[in-house]
């Protein structure tokens, strides 16, 4: 559990940053947020699905690597296209950048890969986190926000705070770590 909550603030950061070279409005960070929680689910499926038809009868694990990224990175043009296809007022413009550069799904569709979980363990475990990464994102916007406003010492402005702040949340994650065990 303690991989996850790594992959996932870490994951967040990287995201982050890239979002921060210009200003990010709610709705775009939540279309990012809505797009790397589909590239995870789906990613997982997929690694379940490679595993299933691919990986164990012909005895291939040491390619699962090899074998995931074309779909990974399928995924990292897919997703935004079909949300510019449903919606096309929402800003999709750098997501495929921004998916393609995202550990998390690489991680979880790795190790999915390597997992004998049933479908309804791989899809719970997809979309809690994808909605765990969506909540981090929304949880470093705020921090950026607030920040911004508040009364910080010269030295910790920007880059600092917020790399303290994904400490801080990433010790706040960690408390959840043991709390679903068997």
């Amino acid at each position: 559990m303690s991989d996850y909550i790594l992959v996932l603030v870490s994951a967040t950061l990287v995201n982050h940053l890239c979002l921060a070279q210009q200003p990010t409005s709610r709705l775009r960070l939540h279309v990012l947020g809505l797009a790397c929680a589909l590239a995870i689910v789906l990613g997982l499926i997929g690694a379940h699905l490679l595993r299933w038809l691919v990986l164990d009868p012909w005895q291939l694990h040491e390619l699962s690597l090899f074998l995931l990224l074309p779909w990974l990175a399928l995924l990292a043009f897919g997703i935004p296209w079909a949300l510019a296809r449903l919606r096309p007022a929402w800003p999709v413009a750098d997501l495929p950048t921004l998916l393609l550069c995202n550990a998390s799904v690489l991680g979880l569709a790795l190790q999915g890969a390597g997992d004998g979980n049933a479908w309804s363990a791989t899809l719970t475990k997809g979309l809690l986190a994808g909605a765990g990464l969506w909540l981090a994102l929304v949880l470093f916007a705020d921090l950026r926000q607030r920040s911004a406003q508040a009364d910080i010492p010269v030295a910790l402005r920007g880059l600092p705070i917020e790399l303290l702040g994904a400490g801080v949340m990433a010790m706040a994650f960690s408390g959840f770590n043991g709390l679903f065990a068997q």
